[in-house]
């Protein structure tokens, strides 16, 4: 029993000297390579971006930047971009001796709004973006008009985005097609690139997209949805159409 003993505390004792070499190894070649500039000089990678410029994330990330690539705080940079409009997450790590990675993930408008001569982009998430004359030269997204004065954007957020997330996912092929979106009390209306109008309910939009999205398989390839100049879904089951090109 006296042997075991005596055989663990040198094991313990042994692990102990193993952990304190290291550690002293580890601080030493600290020292030395602060002392001799190994890790100074922090040379930043930025990729990712597109909308968002180089410099100006450059610059917010300058003041969190120490003399040496060891001190610097990661999570602390992550924060500060991940503040900006337009970054939705950012993915930050060093690479020794001195180069800073930045990745940028950038939030993608799908929606331009105006409500009562408020301007603002919208992403798929619901997140809402400024809009400028650069901005909307860059992102060419549908317009969605909200026309009922008296609710405000925030009331509309929700349904809208849970709209257009199934529009993207499921629907792409309408989205795509899609340039104009007006919302009035009760009744949305979608407007095509060619001139098609599209009339749905404030309620279950989702179905009534369904439907659309099967008619418009049963009707191709003899017809495509910018045959007609109207559809009408807001009759539960039917789609009620007028063609294009045709009197009556």
């Amino acid at each position: 029993m006296k042997y075991t003993m005596f055989k663990y505390k040198q094991l313990i004792l042994t692990l102990l000297c193993v952990v304190i070499f290291i550690s002293s190894c580890i601080y030493s070649v600290r020292v030395y390579s602060s002392s001799i500039g190994l890790f100074d000089d922090v040379d930043i990678q930025i990729s990712g971006n597109n909308f968002i410029d180089s410099q100006r994330i450059a610059n917010e990330i300058y003041p969190h930047i120490s003399s040496s690539l060891l001190s610097i705080n990661l999570p602390d940079i992550r924060t500060k971009l991940e503040s900006i409009d337009y970054i939705e997450t950012v993915q930050v790590s060093s690479i020794l001796p001195h180069t800073l990675m930045i990745y940028i993930i950038e939030r993608l408008p799908v929606l331009l709004i105006n409500k009562d001569d408020v301007i603002i982009f919208m992403d798929k998430k619901g997140v809402f973006l400024p809009a400028n004359n650069e901005s909307i030269g860059i992102f060419p997204v549908p317009v969605l008009s909200i026309l009922n004065e008296n609710i405000s954007i925030e009331k509309y957020t929700e349904d809208i985005t849970k709209c257009f997330q199934f529009i993207i996912d499921e629907y792409p092929l309408f989205y795509n097609n899609l340039s104009e979106i007006k919302i009035q009390e009760c009744v949305w209306e979608f407007y095509s690139d060619n001139n098609t109008k599209i009339f749905a309910n404030d309620t279950y939009l989702t179905n009534q997209l369904i439907i659309l999205k099967d008619f418009e398989k049963t009707v191709y390839p003899m017809r495509n949805l910018h045959d007609y100049s109207y559809i009408d879904l807001r009759i539960k089951g039917q789609v009620i159409v007028k063609e294009k090109y045709r009197k009556g």
